[in-house]
């Protein structure tokens, strides 16, 4: 299996130089980059996936897509996955996680390991 190693240079709200890794963890298809802005502090996910995995999702898109043409019907689209931070006992007066985990109330806290009611 071959990856394909894609640079980020610059950061994508700024567009000043400076990303650092805060993250690494190891999914079932490749790897999944937690990133931040050293100048802006702005932080993003970045998954990197095999080309083979990379096109046999393309490939699955494609069918999909021509399977709801011929039902006549409208393509699915993804919701985003809503944040479960506001109902966690580990949120601390609304502002901020205990466990002080830089995805607090954004789209990828939706997978906490640590959310609790």
């Amino acid at each position: 299996m071959a990856f394909q190693k894609t640079l980020l240079p610059d950061c994508p709200q700024c567009k000043q130089p400076g990303i650092r890794v805060i993250e690494s963890r190891k999914t079932a298809h490749g790897t999944r980059r937690r990133k931040a802005c050293e100048c802006c502090n702005y932080r993003f996910t970045t998954h990197e996936v095999s080309a083979d995995f990379y096109k046999e999702a393309e490939q699955n898109l494609l069918l999909v897509s021509q399977f709801y043409k011929l039902l006549g019907a409208q393509p699915f689209k993804a919701t985003i996955q809503e944040s479960k931070c506001p109902d966690c006992v580990h949120n601390i007066k609304g502002k901020y996680c205990a466990f002080e985990l830089p995805e607090y109330d954004t789209d990828e806290s939706f997978d906490c390991n640590h959310h609790s009611i």
